[in-house]
């Protein structure tokens, strides 16, 4: 490399690093995203009602749900207790909606704090929703709250320090609903008063359950529970939480959700590792364009080892064979198609029961009448000693029938 090559690469990475420097001295933005995830301790994190709930309740009572309702009722329907909802906006279709609704009429209680609601638990509940409007307070949307229980009432309401878009229920059925709780926009600078309630929190009974419903999820984030008193407002809500059944906590229905796939998310998401990985990628690429041209030495060619990983399984297959061990072979084709269902069809095969045998059978193609006579006939290999090399054949037989569908 010449001198002034040398000379303009300094140069070069010299900018580079004070743009680095300048950028990662600034001060990061406020990350307003409404992500209500637990880990999050952004404004609109709910990392503090996350760690509020877990420490009033012990492990047993308090459970983490990071599976689809639908799934998590079919698989555990016969649990009960507090199923938890925050987001701001929460769709349950049409069939999960109704296994909910059932999962509740039998003595448990639903609580969603969402700004949307899925229809069907709507009408179910004969409820209507709409977006507030208000054309004299159009820039300036902080709401102020209150609660209608005379023991959690306070004399002045609690207000949201934030300009937000609100819901309220338009159509409530008086006989069945129980008001718990409204709001109003603050009308100027120094009014603290609602003087036009909006209802937004109400309970009703459904069956031998409980449906709570709460319309502004601001009130369960980080920023709302750490400005002055208003935690109380949030503990005060809470309260209609059953205090002798577990809590389960949805980490499905989340904007922020914790699962990434990307495996340079911790890079990106850090703004110094990012730029230290921008860095060096445009290094290497000057790295390239000044060194390119250098010549190389011919890179010998070297054969790769022969992959004797068949010789290997055969040798010891035919080990077994000799030994007439029979049993052996069929617990390592039975551990094998285990491992394939796992792979495959992203099933747990620890309990093989009926709800295993129907799932499997749905996935796969297969009957059920087949994929019990298989799970049968391995369960009898498996606690049968010994086995015939008939018995051994009908296995390997059955399994590849599974399989072919």
């Amino acid at each position: 490399m010449s001198n002034k090559l040398k000379i303009l690469a300094g140069i070069l990475l010299t900018l580079l690093a004070l743009l680095v420097f300048l950028e990662s001295s600034q001060k990061a933005p406020v990350n307003w995203f409404p992500s209500y995830a637990k880990k999050d301790k952004i404004p609109y994190g709910s990392f503090v009602l996350y760690n509020t709930l877990k420490e009033t309740r012990t492990n047993k009572d308090f459970k983490e749900i990071s599976r689809p309702p639908y799934e998590f009722l079919a698989d555990s329907n016969h649990q009960s207790g507090t199923y938890f909802f925050v987001n701001d906006y929460i769709n349950f279709d049409e069939a999960e909606s109704l296994q909910l609704l059932d999962w509740v009429s039998r003595g448990n209680t639903l609580y969603i704090g969402a700004g949307g609601i899925g229809k069907t638990i709507l009408d179910t509940l004969s409820l209507e929703t709409e977006l507030f409007y208000d054309l004299d307070n159009i820039y300036r949307k902080t709401p102020l709250l209150e609660l209608v229980h005379p023991d959690l009432t306070k004399e002045r309401p609690y207000k949201l320090d934030q300009s937000i878009q609100t819901v309220y229920f338009t159509e409530v059925d008086t006989l069945q609903t129980i008001v718990l709780g409204a709001y109003d926009y603050q009308k100027g600078d120094d009014s603290l008063s609602i003087q036009e309630p909006k209802v937004h929190f109400i309970k009703q009974a459904f069956g031998e359950g409980t449906i709570i419903l709460h319309l502004m999820p601001d009130v369960f984030t980080n920023y709302f529970m750490l400005d002055q008193e208003n935690y109380t407002y949030t503990e005060a809500v809470l309260r209609y939480i059953p205090d002798d059944v577990p809590i389960f906590w949805d980490n499905h229905y989340k904007n922020g959700k914790t699962i990434n796939t990307s495996p340079l998310y911790m890079l990106f998401n850090n703004r110094y590792l990012k730029w230290a990985y921008y860095m060096l990628v445009i290094g290497v690429i000057l790295w390239v364009f000044f060194e390119g041209k250098r010549k190389q030495r011919a890179i010998p060619i070297i054969k790769p080892l022969p992959n004797q990983t068949l010789a290997f399984t055969k040798t010891i297959a035919g080990m077994y064979l000799e030994k007439q061990d029979h049993k052996s072979i069929a617990l390592h084709q039975i551990n094998h198609f285990m491992e394939y269902i796992r792979e495959e069809y992203q099933m747990e095969t620890a309990d093989r029961g009926l709800d295993f045998i129907e799932r499997l059978a749905s996935k796969s193609n297969n009957t059920q009448e087949d994929t019990k006579r298989l799970m049968d006939y391995i369960t009898s290999i498996s606690q049968k000693y010994p086995i015939t090399e008939e018995e051994l054949l009908k296995l390997n037989k059955l399994i590849q029938a599974f399989k072919t569908k």
